[in-house]
């Protein structure tokens, strides 16, 4: 019986020890990974560049009532605009952040056209109304697309510095005149509008934004007893940088995703959408008959571009690369109209805009992460504009000659991969052409015209697979 004991339980052993064995052998599943996501709850300050466009109308009429003095219709300018900002945001559920913010703009637009001559019998020199400078106090609510991408919308108050009228109207030789010289307007109103944000790490991230600012209808009364009336807008469009502060929510998590394996080094072909602002200045003489300039009185407009280019990733974290692109565009048939008491008609014209572009160049960036790139951007560019047909009092009808205007554009913006080949990018560029006094009409026998192009894009990009 001891015997019998003996070998069962050796027997037993064994066995026992077999399915362990077996056991080790079978594969172990190992519980799902979860990678750390940054919490949206937090504080940040931040700037951002671009560039502004007004639009409006405005009108200058004795007190009391009576004929207008002087109207203007589809008042535009447009030049560079720099933002400085800060606020908060809560992720008040895995898809949902709601937040607050303030904002401080500043623009240099500043829009001023001079018409007249010893022939034509009368002057009209006029500075007008643009954005200085102002503030914005609001909140905006967003979906995160992916736990480090929110698209959002956004609403607020502004109150807005506005550089108000300086205007000069004489006919020579005696006859009607005035003068207005407006003290600068503050301006309430407010703001809608709709942007992107990446986080590229816990504390920082970078944004596209457009808001639009209506300033409603806002009246002076002159010194010399005139009642001066504006509508005025303004369309703000940027791309800042934001540095975000702490972890104050708590850390969040989320399934890994795959990882990607993005293809810097290589060719790749991309189209986008956006928009342009041209300030343009233009001068043009019909020797004793009539003188024109003008600055800043341009236009914006709604764009694409085609580009394709080659990327080669150099010591581990930097990229450079060529690249060459065509930007299209279109205005609406923006135009503006201005009628002064005694001219004995009105002025109209287009707005500037460009048509076309191309811009040939090359770019240097630094990979802040394996699948997200800032970079600068430097080139050469030919811009060519649309002919500006115009209307000078009923007196005088012509088109501008359509030309290409050549000088150098810089830049900047950031990529990122969305898998191993396609990336999505924001871009500025702000191009200076050279002036071009080569230009005539069928009236005026001298005519200049230069100035500066600003241009915002977002764009999807295909990287070609290597050879």
């Amino acid at each position: 019986m001891a015997r019998a004991v003996v070998v069962l339980g050796a027997a037993h052993a064994a066995a026992l020890a077999v399915t362990a064995a077996d056991a080790a052998d079978l594969a172990v599943k190992a519980p799902p990974q979860l990678a750390p996501a940054a919490n949206w709850t937090q504080f940040y300050v931040g700037a951002g560049l671009g560039f502004d466009f007004a639009s409006g109308q405005s009108n200058l009429a004795p007190v009391g009532g009576g004929p207008s003095l002087f109207s203007l219709d589809g008042l535009q300018g447009a030049d560079l605009g720099l933002s400085a900002f800060a606020g908060f945001d809560v992720q008040v559920a895995p898809r949902f952040v709601v937040g607050g913010f303030v904002d401080y703009d500043w623009s240099r637009q500043r829009t001023t056209v001079n018409v007249g001559g010893a022939g034509f019998g009368q002057t009209l020199t006029a500075a007008m109304p643009s954005l200085d400078q102002g503030w914005t106090i609001g909140g905006r609510a967003g979906f995160l697309a992916t736990p480090d991408i929110l698209l959002y919308g956004l609403a607020g108050y502004s109150q807005m510095r506005i550089n108000n009228w300086n205007l000069n109207y004489a006919v020579l030789g005696g006859g009607p005149s005035f003068t207005v010289q407006e003290p600068a307007l503050t301006a309430y109103g407010y703001t809608v509008g709709a942007g992107a944000e990446y986080r590229l790490a816990n504390n920082w991230s970078l944004r596209g934004e457009y808001r639009y600012v209506g300033l409603g209808h806002n009246t002076t009364v002159d010194p010399l007893g005139a009642v001066w009336t504006t509508d005025l807008s303004e369309h703000v469009i940027r791309i800042g940088a934001a540095y975000r502060f702490g972890q104050f929510g708590g850390a969040a998590t989320t399934a890994a995703a795959p990882a990607l394996n993005p293809a810097w080094t290589g060719v790749y072909v991309g189209a986008g959408i956006g928009g342009d602002a041209i300030t343009p200045h233009v001068a043009a003489s019909a020797p004793g008959i009539l003188d024109f300039n003008a600055a800043g009185l341009g236009g914006a407009d709604v764009g694409g571009t085609f580009t394709i280019g080659y990327d080669r990733q150099i010591a581990g974290k930097w990229v450079i690369g060529a690249f060459g692109l065509i930007d299209v565009a279109t205005n609406g048939g923006a135009s503006i109209t201005a009628t002064g008491a005694g001219a004995g008609g009105t002025i109209t014209s287009d707005l500037a805009s460009v048509k076309w572009a191309w811009t040939v160049g090359g770019r240097a960036g630094y990979l802040v992460s394996p699948e997200t790139l800032v970079y600068v951007l430097g080139g050469y560019s030919g811009s060519t504009a649309r002919s500006v047909s115009y209307d000078l009092f009923g007196a005088i009808q012509s088109t501008s000659p359509e030309r290409e205007y050549h000088g150098a554009t810089i830049g900047g913006g950031f990529e990122r991969f969305f898998s191993d080949r396609i990336s999505a990018r924001a871009e500025y560029r702000m191009t200076h052409v050279e002036t071009r006094d080569d230009l005539t009409d069928s009236f005026f026998t001298s005519l200049s015209a230069g100035g500066t192009i600003h241009t915002l894009r977002g764009s999807l990009v295909y990287h070609l697979p290597t050879p």
